[in-house]
């Protein structure tokens, strides 16, 4: 019975929440940027994000400053949106933004018969180099996050804040 006591008492112990502001996750992740890929066909370069969070969900959002640059021709400029999940790596202890997924996509001039390989290039980017953004990591050297470093538990976005669940139990 003293051992179920206990283990109940230290439940809350192995759970940690952080929560952060889209500020706090934009002074974060726009350090990190700009992203680029240079390919046979085409740099493409994502610039300036801003990060935003949108209630009762599980994703962070963003918008960026994006550049096409074909191998011959002259480079088009626009916006994209998209959003991605956040993946958890308990060896490191660092969350990163995984599984983008891209809502819009503007440029300017583009003809129409290029936009699809626009959208290509600019999936083929985030997919390939947004995993290596750093949303987190958690302080070696703080008691509760070092216990509470094993597992993503949830992931949500309350009140216009992204919050993270993690903990053993």
């Amino acid at each position: 019975m003293c051992a179920l006591l206990a283990l109940a008492a230290c439940r809350e112990t192995f759970r940690h929440e952080i929560s952060f502001t889209a500020e706090e996750l934009q002074a974060k992740i726009a350090g990190q940027f700009p992203l680029e890929r240079k390919g046979k066909l085409a740099r493409v370069v994502l610039r300036d994000p801003e990060v935003v969070l949108a209630a009762d969900s599980e994703r962070v959002g963003l918008r960026a400053a994006v550049e096409i640059a074909p191998a011959l021709g002259r480079r088009f400029l626009g916006q994209m949106a998209f959003d991605a999940a956040l993946d958890y790596n308990a060896e490191k202890g660092e969350f990163y933004l995984v599984d983008p997924q891209i809502g819009e996509l503007e440029l300017e001039e583009v003809p129409d018969r290029y936009r699809s390989l626009a959208r290509q290039l600019a999936e083929q980017l985030t997919g390939r180099y947004l995993d290596r953004v750093a949303v987190y990591r958690l302080d070696s050297d703080d008691f509760e996050e070092s216990l509470a470093k094993m597992v993503l538990k949830k992931v949500a976005v309350t009140g216009g804040r992204l919050v993270l669940h993690i903990g053993l139990l």
